[in-house]
């Protein structure tokens, strides 16, 4: 089980499309502070040729995009499907 097993179980349980937390939430749910480098969006949002991070497995496995608002402290998590059709979309 990874550090960000919890919040994956909680997005999991979402009836919504989507869910905003700050970053204290998430570390209360993780149940430890988030690290440094979680002040860069790029921690939150996988690369398409970059590594798969632990961080970035939960949320994928859970279903859903981690959608970060760095300035706020707080992360928008979107169910990737809905994210997916905004991108299809938009563009």
């Amino acid at each position: 089980m990874t550090k960000y097993a919890p919040l994956a179980a909680l997005l999991r349980r979402q009836k919504q499309t989507e869910v905003t937390l700050s970053f204290r939430d998430i570390e209360r749910i993780v149940s430890g502070i988030l690290p440094k480098a979680s002040m860069a969006e790029t921690w939150w949002r996988q690369e398409p040729r970059g590594p798969a991070m632990p961080q970035h497995r939960a949320f994928a496995d859970a279903g859903f995009v981690a959608e970060p608002h760095i300035r706020a402290e707080t992360v928008r998590f979107v169910r990737a499907a809905v994210a997916g059709r905004d991108r299809d979309t938009s563009g």
